[in-house]
C-alpha cells in the first residue's frame, strides 16, 4: 500500500476541515511524503481502525515526530510497534483523546498540553503597525518582523495545509509588553486569511499572556487539546511482559 492509499485511509478517521484535527492532519496527510511514513489498520469491511505516522521535521533533526488516531490502545500498541524502534526518543504530537492509548508503549519525559485556537474571521480587525516587516524566511514561509534596539519579536508558520495554517511567535523576554508580540502575530495572521486559509494557534494550557494575546486578536478557543511530549519508545506491552 503506498502512502497516499494510507492517506485515503486516514481520512475516515480525521475531518482536514476541522481545526480541532487539522494539527494532527497537517502531519498524517499533508506532511511531504518523501519524509513521512504511515502505518495503518482496517478491518475486513475497509473501516479504518486506526493509523500513526513518524516523520523527519525542523523542530528536530534527530527525534522524529509521531502522530496517531486510534480507536482501541490494542491497535495503538501493534502500529507503534510496527512503526518505531525500541530505545528511541520521538516527539509525541496528538490529539490528547491519544495520549491513554499509548501509556503502556511509551515512557514520557515531559509534556505539554497545547489549546488550539482558531481565528474568527468576524471578530478579526487587521492592525497596522509600521514597524512590522514582512518577508519570506529561510524555509520559504512567511515570516513577520519587529526589530529594534537589539530586540525583536517574530511571528511565522510552523505548517500550511489546504484549509489552514498554524501560527508562532517569539518575542525577546525584553521587548516584552510593547505590544510588539501582538502586531506580529497580527501581521501574520492577516497573510494567512488572505491566502484563503484559517490560521490556528497552539497555546499551552497554562499560558495566559499568550491566550489573551490570541483572544485580542478574534481568536477562539476550539476546546480541543493536543499533546506535545518528548517521550522515548519501549515497545509492544505485550512484548514485554512476556
Amino acid at each position: 500500500m503506498t502512502i497516499h492509499d494510507q492517506r485515503r485511509l486516514v481520512r475516515q478517521l480525521l475531518d482536514d476541515a476541522s481545526p480541532s484535527d487539522a494539527p494532527t492532519a497537517y502531519y498524517a496527510l499533508f506532511h511531504p511524503a518523501g519524509r513521512s511514513t504511515l502505518v495503518t489498520r482496517a478491518d475486513d469491511q475497509g473501516c479504518a481502525l486506526g493509523f500513526a505516522g513518524r516523520f523527519q521535521t525542523g523542530l528536530d533533526l534527530f527525534r522524529p515526530l509521531v502522530t496517531l488516531g486510534n480507536r482501541s490502545a490494542e491497535v495503538a500498541a501493534d502500529l507503534l510497534a510496527e512503526l518505531l524502534q525500541p530505545g528511541r526518543p520521538y516527539i509525541l504530537f496528538a490529539d490528547v483523546t491519544q495520549l491513554p492509548l499509548v501509556g503502556g508503549s511509551v515512557r514520557i519525559l515531559h509534556e505539554q498540553i497545547l489549546r488550539v485556537y482558531r481565528l474568527d474571521l468576524a471578530r478579526f480587525r487587521p492592525e497596522i503597525n509600521v514597524l512590522v516587516q514582512c518577508a519570506q524566511g529561510p524555509d520559504g514561509q512567511p515570516r513577520c518582523r519587529i526589530e529594534s534596539g537589539g530586540l525583536q519579536a517574530v511571528a511565522g508558520l510552523n505548517w500550511q495545509s489546504p484549509a489552514f495554517a498554524e501560527v508562532y511567535v517569539q518575542t525577546d523576554p525584553d521587548a516584552r509588553q510593547r505590544g510588539w508580540g501582538r502586531s506580529v502575530v497580527a501581521a501574520i495572521s492577516e497573510l494567512v486569511v488572505r491566502g484563503g486559509r484559517v490560521p490556528i494557534y497552539l497555546v499551552e494550557h497554562d499560558n495566559e499572556a499568550s491566550q489573551r494575546l490570541a483572544e485580542g486578536l478574534g481568536y477562539v478557543d476550539t476546546g480541543a487539546r493536543q499533546v506535545y511530549a518528548d517521550v522515548v519508545y519501549e515497545g509492544h506491552p505485550a512484548q514485554r511482559e512476556r
